[in-house]
C-alpha cells in the first residue's frame, strides 16, 4: 500500500511539473479557494493509479465533492494539489498528499515535493524517512529557540485570530515562517526544520499525511484542544512534541 501511495505521489507531481509556470484555467470554489485544470488532471492520475490496485477501497480527494460512503474499512484521503494558490502564481513551493486510514485511523502518509524531488514517507511503526533517510523531530525546548510555521485561514474572521496570534506568538519565538502548503509545514516538523506549525482551518486532505509523518519523526499532531488529530478536526497543531503544550495554550489563551 504504501509502494502505491508513492508511486501515485510521484505520477502526479510528474504532471505538476509538467505543467508548472504555464498559464491555468482558474475557477473560484470560494473566498480564496480555487482549482486549476491541472489539479483535476493530477487528481484523475492519483485516483487511476489507486483504483488499478484496490478498486473496492473509498478514496476522499480534494476535488470530488462527495464524501466516501465507509463501504470499505480502508479510505485513501489525497491532496492531489496542496498550494494551489502557490502553484497558480507560479511560486515554487506546492506538493502532492496521499494518505491512507484503516477504520478511521491513518496507517501511512506520502508528501511529494516534486520541484526538489523530496518524497516524505511514513508507516504507523516504522519511522519516517526523507527519500532514503530517516527523519526526526528537532530538540528545541524553549520557545524562544523555536521556528514556527503556519497558514492563513481563508474565511475572514479566522483570518483575523490568525494575524492577532501571529502579533502574540512572534515576540516570544526564533522566527515564523508561512509556505502555502499545509502538508510541506507539517513534514517541516517531522524532518526538524521547524519546530512547530498550527492552521485554524485545514480539511482532512491538508493533514492526514503529514500527521502520521509527523507522529513517526517523534512529534506531536493534535487539534486545538490538544486532542488528538482526526480527520474532521478543523485546527490544527504538530510540533516536535517538547513544546506542544506551551504552543496550545498561546493558541487557546489568544
Amino acid at each position: 500500500m504504501l509502494e502505491t501511495a508513492i508511486e501515485a505521489a510521484r505520477q502526479v507531481g510528474q504532471i505538476l511539473l509538467e505543467e508548472f509556470g504555464k498559464s491555468h484555467e482558474i475557477r473560484n470554489k470560494g473566498l480564496r479557494d480555487i482549482v486549476t485544470e491541472t489539479d483535476l488532471a493530477a487528481q484523475a492520475q492519483a485516483i487511476e493509479v489507486i483504483r488499478s490496485r484496490y478498486r473496492d477501497h473509498d478514496i476522499w480527494a480534494e476535488e470530488v465533492s462527495q464524501t466516501p460512503d465507509g463501504a470499505s474499512d480502508y479510505c485513501w484521503i489525497v491532496d492531489p494539489l496542496d498550494g494551489t494558490t502557490n502553484y497558480a502564481r507560479g511560486f515554487p513551493c506546492f506538493s502532492v498528499s496521499i494518505a491512507l486510514s484503516h477504520r478511521g485511523k491513518i496507517i501511512l502518509g506520502v508528501v511529494y515535493d516534486p520541484l526538489r524531488d523530496q518524497l516524505f514517507r511514513a508507516q504507523r511503526g516504522q519511522g519516517a524517512h526523507l527519500n532514503d533517510d530517516r527523519i526526526q523531530v528537532s530538540a528545541a525546548e524553549r520557545l524562544m529557540d523555536a521556528v514556527v510555521g503556519l497558514d492563513w485561514a481563508r474565511e475572514q474572521e479566522l483570518r483575523c485570530q490568525v494575524a492577532q496570534l501571529v502579533a502574540e506568538i512572534a515576540p516570544g519565538v526564533w522566527t515564523l515562517r508561512s509556505m502555502g502548503s499545509a502538508a510541506l509545514g507539517l513534514c517541516s516538523v517531522a524532518a526538524g526544520w521547524t519546530d512547530a506549525y498550527f492552521h485554524l482551518s485545514l480539511k482532512p486532505w491538508d493533514v492526514a499525511a503529514g500527521s502520521v509523518i509527523v507522529q513517526e519523526a517523534g512529534g506531536a499532531v493534535s487539534d486545538l484542544a490538544g486532542l488528538p488529530w482526526r480527520p474532521k478536526s478543523g485546527g490544527c497543531l504538530a510540533s516536535n512534541g517538547l513544546i506542544h503544550e506551551t504552543m496550545l495554550n498561546l493558541l487557546t489563551e489568544n
